[in-house]
């Protein structure tokens, strides 16, 4: 018998299968499929999960409804602030998402289906392939709260478009329409 994923563990993201391949979506349009703490966690180990099971070759990860993933929720990232352990947690945990991504032996096609903001950006730009819809689009605005780019953006947006376009892009948070990417995977 092939090993098959547990998909009713997973609250925030939900699964489709066609064939060999499996579709993962992140699942809370109600919310442009922001990033809350369950979701980050379950983003910590769908892709071990889903590299470790038989019954697929091919991962898509999408959004549901009309947005990719509009980065962190914002109550969330309170909390974080609120509760320095949980903000601890949630810096193991994106590392595990990056590296999860990164050690995945099954190509993962990202299907950007609208916005991808902050971590959003991040888990499409770490796919294999993207494909982005007309009028999907891509920033990681973590400046324009102070931060500096997080989730892995400043890593992986100077390898796909160069170092000075990664500046621009990652120190402004300026938005980048599909029509007006540069040439990513």
């Amino acid at each position: 018998m092939k090993t098959q994923m547990d998909f009713e563990s997973y609250k925030r993201l939900s699964f489709a299968r066609r064939g060999r391949i499996l579709t993962i979506a992140l699942n809370r349009p109600e919310r442009l499929n922001a990033v809350d703490g369950v979701m980050h966690d379950e983003l910590s180990r769908v892709f071990f999960d889903a590299a470790r099971e038989e019954c697929s070759d091919i991962i898509v990860l999408t959004g549901a409804g009309r947005a990719f993933c509009s980065g962190g929720d914002f109550g969330w990232l309170q909390e974080m602030i609120d509760q320095p352990t949980e903000y601890h947690k949630a810096g193991t945990d994106a590392r595990r998402i990056i590296m999860s991504i990164l050690e995945c032996d099954k190509p993962i096609i990202a299907k950007v289906n609208g916005a991808a903001i902050g971590l959003g950006a991040t888990l499409s730009l770490f796919c294999d392939v993207i494909f982005a819809q007309e009028g999907a689009s891509f920033a990681d605005p973590h400046v324009s709260v102070g931060f500096v780019a997080g989730d892995g953006g400043a890593v992986i947006w100077p390898q796909l478009i160069g170092y000075p376009r990664a500046k621009e892009y990652l120190m402004t948070g300026d938005l980048i329409r599909r029509e007006k990417r540069p040439a990513w995977g």
